[in-house]
């Protein structure tokens, strides 16, 4: 049997699907696609996508995101790019590395970014 590279699990893509409400603390070492509603705190390792029809709240970290839908956050940390399509609302504190705005985006709140280059977002 081949043995799996380590970060196969980056490669796993988790989704919470339309419909679905879920509270708590939620960690993936993987990608993570919410379609439905979440309260509580997020860790995502890889890429988070929160699609057109969603309601994200509380406290999130992850490398990177898409958001299509409305995420309230008290903070949102983003290691590299923070993608808002032009459906998305957003409110809160937003930490990011790199941003993308399309036009029809929503911002309430703040959205910071390291002065160097170089340096990470604070988390």
């Amino acid at each position: 049997m081949a043995k799996q590279p380590e970060n196969d699990s980056l490669q796993s893509y988790n989704v919470l699907g339309a419909g679905t409400l879920v509270k708590g603390t939620l960690e993936t070492k993987g990608n993570l696609r919410i379609d439905g509603q979440f309260e509580g705190s997020m860790s995502v390792a890889g890429k988070l996508v929160v699609g057109k029809d969603s309601l994200v709240q509380g406290t999130i970290q992850c490398s990177s995101a898409e958001l299509e839908g409305h995420v309230k956050v008290e903070k949102m940390t983003v290691s590299g790019l923070l993608s808002l399509k032009s459906t998305a609302v957003i409110e809160g504190v937003f930490n990011t590395q790199r941003l993308y705005v399309e036009q029809g985006a929503l911002i309430s709140g703040q959205i910071q970014m390291p002065k160097d280059r170089n340096a990470q977002p604070s988390k």
